[in-house]
């Protein structure tokens, strides 16, 4: 990955043996998915090809990561680490259902690190939870990295962060089960914009959304945060959301983005979408160091 190149760099993993095989989220049913299995198994193959593709016709390049036996939710790259200036800091799992993808997302990075798609790899401290991107979301413009918690992320996974990435963070309480990850809730997009879903946060946490935003702010209609449009990815002027109401779309448009709705409706019953999908390999703070002076981590 070079830092000069401009196209976007994205994570993403099959969903060969995605499904619903667990509750650890209010999204999540097996019984529901076991009625219908095979449909959604075929429905969440096709989503998630549409998506790369649409990612792919925006420009971005999409380095695969390989799916996994026994891990349904390998599928969500967003969770497995946070990546920034060539440094990755891995997932550290709250569910024990999760925890095995650790191992998983280890050897990827490992092999990332060895082609030179990143430098280094670092870890939050036993007992720290920390869920990736999906509680660590970077904000260019304010130079700083806005990351949640309460639900699956420890509250001091802000000093790890701030450690190996050198950044200012401001720590957002997460206090709905149904939006357990900060991407469920809070959106980024490229020129600053926030979109977000205020039921999501503390009163304290939405001041602090606000006064930071300002007129950035968008409030998601509960339509888009209910069917998980929240969580979508940005890549220039452009939107990817799997689902936006007409009022949400109007708002959108009317900053300048042009909307792309990939359905993703197996996804979205374990509580992920497009952002849960995808994770960014190439954001830069303060730059990736030369070649020479990098450190082993």
């Amino acid at each position: 990955m070079n830092a000069q190149d401009s196209a976007p760099q994205l994570l993403m993993s099959p969903p060969d043996f995605f499904e619903v095989a667990y509750t650890i989220n209010p999204w999540m049913n097996p019984e529901q998915w076991s009625l219908d299995a095979k449909r959604l198994r075929r429905d969440a193959a096709w989503a998630w090809s549409t998506l790369r593709s649409t990612y792919e016709s925006l420009g971005a390049r999409v380095i695969v990561k390989p799916a996994a036996k026994g891990w349904p939710d390998l599928v969500f790259t967003a969770n497995c680490a946070v990546v920034l200036d060539g440094k990755a800091i891995l997932a550290r799992y709250l569910n024990e259902e999760r925890a095995g993808e650790e191992e998983h997302g280890h050897r990827m990075f490992d092999q990332l690190k060895a082609r030179g798609e990143i430098d280094a790899i670092f870890r939050t401290p036993d007992g720290v939870y920390f869920e990736g991107a999906g509680d660590a979301i970077f904000d260019a413009g304010r130079r700083l990295m806005w990351m949640g918690f309460g639900q699956r992320s420890s509250r001091c996974a802000h000093h790890t962060v701030e450690q190996v990435f050198d950044i200012r963070t401001v720590s957002l309480e997460l206090v709905s089960p149904r939006y357990y990850h900060l991407d469920t809730a809070f959106c980024l997009l490229s020129g600053g914009d926030i979109v977000y879903h205020p039921a999501a946060f503390t009163d304290e946490g939405r001041e602090l959304i606000q006064a930071l935003a300002g007129d950035k702010l968008i409030e998601a209609p509960a339509e888009d945060a209910e069917n998980l449009g929240v969580n979508s990815v940005c890549i220039g002027r452009d939107v990817v959301l799997c689902h936006c109401s007409p009022a949400l779309r109007a708002q959108l448009e009317g900053r300048g983005y042009r909307v792309h709705v990939v359905p993703l409706g197996s996804f979205n019953r374990s509580g992920g979408a497009a952002y849960c999908l995808t994770l960014r390999l190439d954001n830069l703070f303060k730059g990736r160091a030369p070649a020479g002076q990098r450190l082993a981590a």
